[in-house]
């Protein structure tokens, strides 16, 4: 009798004597972010009309883009475009006149910063380089028959600066994509410097008589642009 009542002491106590089984670890699953975090490939392209200064041109530009957006509101991209454009120009008052014309056309390479803020405003800006031609040829004369002809011509790798602010149309997709896709409205200004540009200035007098002048200056041209395009950021 005292063996079955021992052997039920036993079994009784052996789970206190038992070790615990260490837990397991957590189950790992998909955590999807609450906010955009950046860190994705973004692209556009975009076309847009302008006017050249000082020398007076009506331009048109056409412009691809890829780059990275780093954070929600950060990013870095590559510009690759070209612009051109052709002016004529014609003044006159009391003491003479003046007619001019211009063309000028430049592929152009930037790379920009840009910062969004609320998913649609965005500035950028950075500095690029600029491949083509500016050229200019113009005449002037003075009421007592004295006249100037001027001449420039500006040509090869010139450097620049890119600046943009603008407006982003659309919004952006739900998690965990968070792209922001739609068209832009924006203000483009190139500043183009236009190094050893050959200016040529040639004056007559009334008497026939002519003294002509050529030195190389540096040249700065301004192209204030609006674009039209598409980015998915």
């Amino acid at each position: 009798m005292k063996t079955p009542l021992l052997l039920l002491a036993l079994f009784a106590a052996a789970p206190s004597f038992a070790q615990e089984a260490p837990p397991g670890p957590p189950l790992v699953g998909d955590v999807t972010p609450l906010a955009d975090p950046g860190g994705r490939f973004r692209w556009g392209a975009s076309a847009g009309a302008g006017w050249h200064f000082p020398y007076s041109a009506f331009g048109l530009g056409l412009e691809g883009r890829l780059g990275y957006q780093v954070t929600n509101v950060f990013s870095t991209y590559v510009a690759l475009g070209g612009t051109f454009g052709i002016g004529f120009g014609a003044s006159a008052n009391g003491s003479g006149g003046s007619v001019s014309i211009t063309a000028i056309n430049h592929y152009v390479m930037a790379l920009l910063a840009e910062a969004i803020f609320g998913d649609h405003f965005y500035v950028a800006g950075g500095p690029g380089l600029a491949a083509g031609g500016l050229a200019v040829a113009g005449i002037a004369v003075k009421s007592e028959g004295a006249g100037t002809i001027t001449a420039l011509a500006a040509s090869g790798v010139k450097p620049t600066i890119d600046l943009r602010l603008g407006f982003a149309l659309g919004k952006a997709k739900p998690s965990p994509s968070f792209r922001r896709g739609g068209f832009n409205i924006g203000l483009q200004a190139l500043v183009m410097f236009h190094p050893d540009t050959v200016v040529v200035r040639e004056e007559a007098d009334m008497n026939g008589g002519s003294i002509q002048v050529q030195t190389r200056e540096l040249i700065t041209t301004v192209t204030p642009m609006l674009m039209l395009g598409y980015d998915a950021r």
